[in-house]
């Protein structure tokens, strides 16, 4: 059964990810990157405290009979190194940390949703890649790679696939970001969307290197509203124009979410947009959006802020003579339409 047929799965599997992202278990993924003779990891990786799992291999290029005999009496005599031997490069995924077992558990899960032909797709693509970096080196010839059909690799692979991180450079090691439950999330809902394998957007990718025309700080009460808002917005600024928090749930998925979010509001954004209302003014996460937004007011930067009134509560640091835009009869589009009219041109 194709993806496309699997979203009430890929929504259980969503939902796990996100369970157990904001757990924030202490886990992280890496790529070691092994060559003969010695096949040594490039630092010393604790027993019984990782899980690690080959992911590709890179055999060589071949141009002519000598070569390919030469490949074929080193995948005979030489040593193995967790795949098959004699291969130039091979690729080790290696998962740490206290929630190692449960991520490699659901990444097994995740990896069982793609079907044999979705998964020689995720092969296929890995090993384009591949050679075609090495073509590039050495042009017309024949080049040999190898992946793993493990149900985990198969799900690691597809990580590096979306991330587009499957060629190495000159590093030994690598770290991938973000955390493995995160990215995994991140990369179950684009399938969801999408029903196909593809790669990650980089306005997601990278989300404190980005800069927006418009951030929107709102109670999640109003989650419905400023939602629309959002999505009328990006219809006609572009999706990565506009910061929507629900669009970076993966990477918001961190412990220091709060800097995260005030380096969004702070410095990466041209119009910070806040919904006011009762909600807003009770909730934490809320009270520490609006300091970075009365900061910003204090340190006369007030073109930046757009105020919107949802009702009529009190909020702290607002005075009467503080300007707004009063949108309790206002649907979604004139709200969109309003906050355009401030939108840097």
């Amino acid at each position: 059964m194709p993806i496309s047929d699997k979203h009430s799965e890929i929504s259980r599997l969503i939902a796990a990810f996100e369970t157990e992202a904001q757990k924030f278990h202490p886990t992280v993924f890496t790529l070691e990157y092994l060559t003969p003779p010695s096949y040594a990891f490039s630092r010393p990786i604790e027993p019984k405290k990782h899980h690690g799992i080959m992911l590709w291999q890179f055999y060589g290029t071949l141009d002519g009979e000598q070569d390919a005999a030469r490949l074929a009496q080193a995948a005979a005599s030489g040593q193995v190194i967790l795949g098959l031997p004699g291969a130039e490069l091979t690729c080790m995924g290696i998962v740490e940390g206290e929630g190692y077992e449960l991520f490699v558990r659901m990444a097994v899960r995740a990896g069982s949703l793609f079907d044999e032909r979705e998964a020689a797709e995720i092969k296929l693509q890995l090993s384009r890649e591949l050679t075609d970096a090495a073509r590039a080196r050495e042009p017309g010839r024949k080049v040999v790679t190898t992946t793993n059909s493990n149900p985990l690799a198969i799900w690691l692979n597809y990580l590096l696939y979306h991330l587009s991180q499957t060629n190495p450079g000159r590093e030994r090691s690598k770290r991938i970001e973000p955390d493995p439950f995160s990215l995994s999330l991140l990369a179950l809902e684009r399938l969801k969307s999408t029903s196909a394998l593809s790669k990650m957007e980089p306005a997601i990718k990278t989300l404190s290197d980005q800069r927006f025309q418009i951030a929107l700080s709102f109670s999640g009460d109003h989650r419905p509203l400023v939602a629309s808002v959002a999505r009328s917005l990006q219809d006609r600024l572009g999706k990565a124009a506009v910061f929507y928090d629900q669009d970076h749930k993966a990477q918001l998925a961190r412990p220091n979410m709060d800097l995260l979010l005030q380096g969004v509001y702070r410095n990466q954004t041209d119009l910070l947009v806040v919904f006011l209302s009762a909600q807003y003014a009770a909730r934490d996460w809320c009270g520490l959006e609006w300091r970075t937004i009365r900061d910003l007011i204090k340190s006369r930067q007030s073109d930046r802020v757009m105020l919107v009134r949802l009702d009529d509560s009190p909020i702290a640091g607002l005075l009467s003579i503080d300007g707004y835009l009063d949108a309790k009869n206002m649907n979604p589009h004139e709200l969109a339409d309003q906050i355009l009219q401030r939108a840097p041109k």
